[in-house]
């Protein structure tokens, strides 16, 4: 639920009167004319000022309480629940390849004709093996490959997955190709060209099996098959990953903090280590290995400072110098010091996280798709519910305050602003909201905790102000404050009003300075 507040802060403490130190006056009855309205936030009476002047004065005689004048700066604050802890996300799989696929199956039936050499890496549009002579090609995508596609194809997330396979490829010179999961002649055309390159039948049409959907490259661990066998579909060709399974002998615990280079659990003596990038690492890297995947490894092994010899050059390209570091590396985590990175050996995310679940324990036989364990963000964050039709209040950038369970006020930053509507029976609509403190420590012990989020709508600076109750409505219509002028007299100043907050109110005139005194009730 969100709830609005406004504050006031004081720009010169020095000019501050509290209730104790209000003046004390007297004055005769006067002959102003009272009329009740409600107005600015309260109920304040109604002043007639004389029509030839723009103030009137009086003898005080009656008691009256007086306060200051400030020079401050008011502040519009709305707060929002929020809840302080650490955000979990998907469980970590051990796998070999970013896809996790286990295996490559035919799709169709025939006779395997050739197969890739193993160890070899095929990528995108590339042949994976041939079936009765007929390339199957690699294309990326999440979902499988499941039947043909041709201009009679009803859409779907197939075809759209072929275009834009077929536009990463360079086959839609013209930008014809519509990326809408409908299979256009522009679809066709696009096909027949990358069929004309690999020296088939220029059909225009994939028909099933002859085509396989994979989420990234396919590293050729293992042929399971050999050339000349008669296959039937679904049926393993290629084992795109292999992994050293067997017992966990040590693990990382619930709440271990880990980031590049840490390992995460140690299978048998095989130590499994976090690496912390977007890169995926599917494949071994040996001598003569050339990628990003390499670059990576080359420049946390720089980083690290296992280059003893100083040969080591950032360059993507694995070669003896690599492999030195690599060995230095190993030896240092008690690793095999083979100078080979094989799959397996490395897990990867794209942030340093945190362990909020472990799924292993020492003992655990893992393979190929054990859960290993479920992490969560590394440092604090605070998750707000963002009603919908606040939906503009934050900003990704944005400086807010965190009201902790002690009341300890921490500044923070909006680190992520959801862009799609939730909907909940119990908390309505509301988009998501990550806050991220500034000052971490401040968050130490704390888990699922709640807080507070302050966030500034509206600032003035540098304006004087007094009590919204010290505001006079003007019968004639605006508003005045009634001054303290010396000598037992006061007297009424027309103000022009601005920011209400926390129960003042921004004024303005000619006549007013900071530190006058004014009648409030």
């Amino acid at each position: 639920m969100t709830e609005s507040k406004a504050r006031s802060q004081t720009t010169d403490d020095s000019q501050m009167t509290t209730d104790n130190e209000r003046h004390q006056w007297w004055r005769q009855t006067s002959t102003w004319v009272v009329v009740v309205a409600v107005v600015a936030l309260g109920a304040v009476g109604s002043w007639a000022l004389s029509n030839d002047n723009s103030s009137t004065t009086t003898d005080t005689s009656t008691a009256l309480s007086f306060t200051e004048v400030r020079r401050t700066t008011l502040e519009d604050i709305t707060t929002l629940d929020g809840t302080l802890g650490f955000v979990a996300g998907d469980p970590l799989v051990y796998a070999g390849s970013p896809d996790g696929i286990v295996t490559i199956t035919t799709g169709a039936s025939g006779t395997i004709t050739s197969l890739p050499d193993e160890g070899t890496t095929i990528g995108e549009g590339g042949v994976l093996y041939t079936l009765d002579e007929q390339p199957v090609i690699l294309l990326f995508g999440d979902v499988p490959a499941y039947r043909s596609l041709n201009t009679r194809t009803t859409d779907g997330t197939d075809v759209l997955q072929v275009e834009e396979a077929l536009a990463r490829l360079g086959y839609d010179e013209d930008e014809d190709l519509s990326l809408d999961g409908d299979f256009t002649t522009a679809t066709r055309n696009s096909i027949r060209e990358l069929q004309d390159d690999l020296g088939i039948d220029d059909t225009g049409a994939l028909a099933r099996g002859t085509y396989v959907f994979a989420e990234g490259p396919v590293f050729v661990a293992e042929t399971l098959v050999d050339a000349g066998s008669p296959v039937n579909p679904g049926v393993p060709i290629i084992a795109p990953s292999t992994l050293p399974s067997g017992t966990v002998t040590a693990t990382a615990s619930e709440g271990d903090i880990l980031g590049h280079t840490d390992t995460l659990f140690v299978v048998e003596g095989n130590p499994v280590t976090l690496f912390v990038t977007d890169i995926p690492f599917y494949r071994t890297l040996s001598v003569g290995s050339i990628g990003a995947d390499v670059q990576v490894l080359e420049e946390s092994l720089m980083n690290l400072g296992f280059d003893a010899s100083g040969g080591l050059v950032v360059d993507s390209t694995f070669d003896d110098a690599t492999k030195q570091a690599l060995v230095a590396w190993q030896e240092s985590i008690d690793a095999p010091m083979d100078g080979v990175l094989n799959i397996g050996e490395v897990m990867v995310t794209e942030d340093a996280i945190r362990v909020a679940a472990s799924h292993i324990g020492i003992g655990t036989r893992v393979e190929q798709g054990t859960m290993i364990l479920t992490p969560s963000t590394s440092t604090s964050v605070v998750s707000v519910r963002l009603p919908a039709n606040d939906q503009e209040l934050f900003v990704v950038g944005d400086s807010v305050t965190v009201v902790m369970p002690n009341g300890d006020n921490e500044s923070a930053s909006v680190t992520s602003v959801g862009t799609i509507a939730i909907r909940s029976q119990e908390f309505g609509t509301y988009f998501e909201v990550e806050v991220t403190l500034n000052r971490q420590g401040a968050a130490a012990g704390l888990d699922e905790a709640p807080v507070d989020v302050d966030i500034v709508e509206d600032r003035v600076e540098n304006v004087l102000t007094v009590p919204v109750a010290a505001l006079l409505a003007l019968a004639e219509g605006g508003y005045a404050v009634e001054i303290d002028t010396g000598s037992h007299q006061t007297k009424l100043v027309r103000v022009e009003t601005g920011m209400y907050a926390d129960g003042s109110v921004e004024i303005s005139s000619s006549e007013l300075e900071d530190g006058m005194m004014v009648v409030v009730p």
